[in-house]
């Protein structure tokens, strides 16, 4: 069990890259900032948390681009950070060994900062610039599955942990995937805001609580593993905006391919098209609004990126035989009832 730490203020400087997986820096950010409205509101007080995004470009008004084309505005040059309880770097798309050369000034400074104190932390394959400081030598380190291979020949030095989302040593933390950056948050959220606060935030946040009978139609079609890039990258892309409207063929034109090209790489690496792929994914999030708030099934169903209630209550029962209402109704019971 974590003890909660008893400071007051927190400074987080999250790595801003071009090419990075924006979600690696943004759901941390959105963690903590709501863990801190949740204490604050609950308890009337709350540490403070101060984020900061850095880049790497000397122009500070130059945009970061990332995977999926989203341009976000840096606070800062990483340089000018002087002092900072926790540093995240954040995964990267495609082929992140490049970035050890490109990012050889940063590497030293990461490596300054976690010598200062400075606890570091790492998306998916962010963790080669973690290992690039030399820090994981003769310690347990993770990085993204498809990458494991290279990264140990990379970084012979360094253990490995293939069964591990999560690994932790001397205040470095290497996490397998963007998903896993979440876990780690609640971790922290834990030490700096205590148990209930993370436990809240979890709920909130955390796509593996509470899971119903009824999520279980998804489990084995997302659970099985591939190494297409292109629908790796595509998946990104139509989690971070389910609930907006989706031209798939503007995800295809993003990845320099046809619509048909798409449809196909889906096919082979998951079993279905990128249009299923999307509805599941809708499906998942009206559940879980379901199951955690008490929104409206029209709310639930704009939230989710159906055009409306009688539509999702016609997904609903072509693939789970039941309405919205019906299904709120069952995990309620089970969820709630002591």
């Amino acid at each position: 069990m974590n003890r909660k730490s008893s400071k007051q203020h927190y400074q987080v400087t999250l790595i801003a890259l071009d090419k990075m997986l924006t979600t690696s820096l943004t759901l941390p950010m959105e963690m903590l900032n709501a863990a801190r409205a949740i204490m604050q509101t609950e308890h009337g007080r709350a540490p403070r948390i101060s984020l900061t995004v850095a880049g790497t470009n000397d122009t500070n008004n130059k945009p970061v681009i990332a995977s999926g084309g989203i341009k976000l505005l840096p606070d800062c040059h990483y340089s000018q950070v002087e002092q900072a309880d926790l540093i995240i770097v954040p995964a990267m798309w495609r082929n992140p060994q490049p970035i050890l050369q490109l990012y050889s000034e940063l590497i030293i400074w990461l490596k300054q900062m976690h010598l200062q104190g400075s606890m570091l932390g790492a998306a998916g394959t962010g963790s080669y610039l973690l290992a690039g400081t030399g820090l994981l030598d003769g310690k347990p380190s993770t990085t993204h599955w498809y990458y494991f291979d290279r990264f140990q020949k990379l970084f012979p030095t360094t253990d490995v942990k293939r069964d591990h989302l999560i690994t932790h040593a001397d205040g470095i933390f290497c996490t397998g995937s963007v998903n896993s950056i979440a876990d780690l948050t609640i971790n922290l959220i834990e030490q700096w805001f205590g148990e209930a606060t993370a436990a809240r935030v979890r709920q909130q946040f955390s796509p593996e609580i509470r899971r119903s009978t009824f999520d279980s139609v998804f489990e084995t079609e997302f659970s099985s593993s591939h190494r297409d890039e292109l629908v790796i990258a595509s998946q990104q892309l139509l989690k971070a905006s389910l609930n907006q409207p989706i031209d798939l063929s503007q995800i295809a034109k993003e990845q320099q391919v046809s619509q048909r090209t798409l449809n196909r790489r889906f096919q082979q690496a998951l079993g279905m098209t990128p249009l299923e792929y999307l509805t599941r994914l809708r499906l998942e999030q009206a559940c879980e609004l379901l199951r955690e708030t008490n929104l409206g099934v029209a709310e639930v169903a704009e939230q989710s990126g159906f055009s409306g209630a009688s539509y999702l209550a016609k997904i609903f029962r072509k693939h789970f035989q039941i309405t919205p209402g019906e299904y709120r109704t069952s995990v309620r019971g089970k969820l709630f009832t002591l």
